[in-house]
């Protein structure tokens, strides 16, 4: 009794010590959404109004507010003397009340979330939006509770409406009338870009821009694609997108063209949001694809192992209902045959997958049997095939089990929940399959 004790605390020492401590993840169900990041330049329908006179230009509007057709969107003070007038009188021009300061701190409040150190030069287009704020608050008070004044002092201004509707916009940059066939790489190069901004109180020309109008609430979103783009995407006539630092996403009408260079670009049609984008000609934007569900795990769990394959139609049960297969045995009197039982890591249309090894009931080079009738019809076990999967180590031991990934991105895969053979909810399996070996004791 002595000696089968000790035998048995020195096989329970070597175990113990010969276990290997892994880390494990345990299984959750999850989503996986992946976005496709790119920036585009925005196409719309934009008329550009020329300056009426030679003087000094006052906006009655700001950017991105909507004017009907004869509504006033600017003056033109030839002399300066308007100029001079508002530099001496500052002090009698009310230009912001509570409800003027409450926009504008809603306009800081939204460019605080979406600020990026890499996107500074965002903080000079804000500067440009509040200053127009500023000058449309003035203008209207200036031409509103001044103007007796300033006729009396002998000021004199010409103002000049609108011909139609649309939104306002006191920049212009040269792409006002970009096709979608005149698309080139050198369209999407900011560091290039460059624009023309005029606030009240500039000079204009006669002839040169005063304002433009963007006249429609079509608008496109152009993007340059490569090869993988072109094949993710094809054949889709719609796509989500998401704008993430306006906080909204949407579906828009989708096609592929070809630009003057040759090369293919993406093309997004919207018919709503356009006020929200009139300051910007180029747009950050991700294109929303396989919003896919199912089992969460980590890639570093994937592992790749091969499989002997036999013909599913070798595949067959007893007469418990057991399945297995009727292995040929060769002996003196000739071939007979043996019902195995191996274990099956996978079915698929054609193959059952198992682990045949030199100690299993099946082994490279035997063969099968599709009945014990009819021996001729045999099958050499040898092809392999592989199979992605996991280690999973609920009994305390690793034990392949197939996965079949749906969707992958930022180190994650979503695998498919239900599967034979495959994983469930609460699942341990080995964080990293390259610290074990199927079949290896260990310690959790």
């Amino acid at each position: 009794m002595g000696i089968l004790m000790a035998a048995y605390f020195v096989f329970t020492f070597f175990s113990i010590r010969n276990r290997v401590q892994v880390q494990f993840y345990e299984v959750e169900e999850g989503s996986l959404v992946k976005e496709h990041i790119y920036t585009g330049i925005i196409l719309r329908q934009e008329t550009v109004v020329d300056a009426a006179d030679n003087g000094y230009i006052y906006y009655y509007v700001a950017d991105g507010r909507k004017v009907a057709g004869g509504s006033r969107v600017y003056s033109i003070d030839e002399t300066g003397d308007l100029m001079n007038y508002l530099n001496t009188h500052a002090s009698e021009i009310e230009v912001l009340n509570s409800s003027k300061v409450a926009d504008i701190r809603t306009e800081l409040l939204h460019d605080s979330r979406s600020f990026s150190n890499r996107e500074f030069k965002t903080l000079y287009a804000l500067k440009d939006s509040l200053d127009a704020h500023v000058i449309e608050y003035a203008s209207m008070n200036i031409f509103s509770s001044l103007s007796d004044e300033m006729r009396e002092s002998g000021i004199s201004f010409r103002e000049y409406r609108s011909d139609m509707t649309g939104t306002v916009c006191t920049y212009t940059d040269g792409y006002e009338e970009v096709s979608e066939t005149e698309l080139s790489s050198s369209l999407f190069n900011q560091a290039a870009y460059k624009r023309d901004i005029l606030k009240s109180g500039d000079t204009v020309t006669a002839g040169h821009p005063a304002y433009k109008l963007i006249t429609s609430e079509n608008w496109m979103i152009a993007f340059p694609m490569d090869k993988e783009d072109v094949d993710e995407f094809r054949g889709r006539d719609s796509l989500r997108i998401s704008f993430s630092d306006k906080g909204f996403s949407t579906q828009a009408g989708f096609k592929v063209v070809s630009g003057s260079d040759g090369n293919p670009y993406g093309l997004l049609s919207l018919d709503s949001y356009q006020i929200q984008f009139t300051a910007d000609r180029f747009v950050k934007f991700e294109i929303v694809t396989n919003d896919v569900s199912g089992l969460k795990i980590p890639d570093k769990s994937i592992t790749t192992k091969d499989f002997s394959i036999i013909p599913i139609r070798f595949l067959t049960t007893d007469e418990n209902g057991n399945s297995g297969f009727f292995k040929a045995v060769v002996g003196e009197t000739g071939t007979s045959t043996q019902f195995v039982m191996p274990e099956i890591y996978n079915t698929d249309e054609e193959y059952c997958y198992v682990d045949c090894k030199d100690d299993t009931v099946l082994k490279p080079g035997d063969y099968v049997v599709s009945s014990p009738s009819d021996t001729d019809d045999r099958y050499q076990i040898g092809p392999v095939k592989g199979l992605k999967g996991v280690y999973n180590i609920n009994k305390g031991y690793a034990i392949f089990k197939k996965v079949e990934i749906l969707e992958s991105a930022n180190g994650y895969s979503i695998v498919r929940k239900n599967s034979s053979y495959g994983l469930s909810v609460y699942d341990h399996i080995v964080l990293d399959t390259e610290t074990v070996q199927d079949g290896q004791l260990l310690y959790r």
